[in-house]
């Protein structure tokens, strides 16, 4: 294999990006994937201490990354975001990973309209947003990817789940009539579905500079978690996806759904 074939199909030095939810979990994940392979990237997040950690850790690996506060369920933030994003970056921005989400463990008749305003207006409004916005920069440069993170759900709804799951599956149709709009800018839109991620560990694990050893096999007739690859999912699975995703190797990838999940989908099976 020619290394430096493979080191230019996948690198993304110069390239800037936007990661929602950037400060923890899934999206910290992908932002240090995306920054490891060279990308600038900007975060954002409710939670100033978590951002600020995550934005020292991004500049670390060398990239001019920067974290912003802001509430992705709230229009106004997100305009005032990349009103001010365009302005420091000369309206240059080359990938948009719309991760920030929320969920409520609640079946759909337990829901109360508070909590279904909350997940639709994070989850789905402010993926839509962010979209709207990132593609200004992208449509004048006709070039670009957009990546949104749904979940397994979508595709295999989980009733305990019931409203959030929702979201993901409209987060789904979202993503290709975007894909549709964006085509003719040579503009990608894609989505990422995890299945369960250990998130909640997610701001203190390190990256690992080799991927994790195999876990042992389990029982015969057990899956651990229902997960035939025997393991829950770390944030850096999912960023090492995504950052492929947005490369030069899968520049023929729009419309599509990419499924990160140990094969949890089967878990009926």
């Amino acid at each position: 294999m020619q290394m430096d074939f493979v080191k230019k199909l996948f690198c993304l030095d110069g390239k800037k990006a936007i990661v929602t939810g950037g400060n923890s979990g899934i999206g910290m994940g992908i932002a240090v994937s995306l920054a490891s392979l060279g990308a600038d990237v900007a975060i954002l997040g409710r939670d100033q201490k978590s951002l600020n950690e995550v934005e020292a850790r991004l500049r670390a690996l060398g990239t001019d990354s920067k974290a912003y506060r802001v509430d992705v369920g709230k229009k106004a933030e997100i305009d005032a975001f990349f009103d001010r994003y365009y302005a420091e970056n000369g309206k240059k921005l080359d990938i948009l990973v719309a991760n920030a989400g929320i969920s409520y463990g609640k079946r759909a008749l337990e829901t109360s309209e508070a909590e279904v305003d909350e997940l639709y207006d994070i989850n789905l409004k402010g993926s839509l947003f962010c979209c709207q916005r990132a593609s200004e920069a992208m449509k004048e440069q006709r070039s670009g990817n957009i990546v949104i993170v749904t979940s397994v759900n979508a595709l295999y709804p989980l009733p305990p789940q019931a409203v959030y799951t929702s979201t993901k599956a409209a987060q789904e149709a979202l993503m290709q009539c975007i894909a549709v709009d964006l085509a003719e800018y040579g503009i990608r839109v894609n989505t990422l579905a995890p299945g369960a991620v250990m998130t909640n560990l997610g701001r203190s694990m390190p990256r690992p500079s080799t991927p994790p050893p195999p876990p042992p096999p389990p029982q015969e007739g057990k899956r651990p978690g229902g997960i035939p690859l025997g393991r829950v999912g770390l944030p850096e699975d999912m960023g090492d996806a995504v950052a492929c995703l947005v490369s030069d190797a899968f520049r023929y990838m729009t419309g599509s759904t990419v499924l990160v999940d140990g094969g949890l989908k089967l878990r009926n099976i």
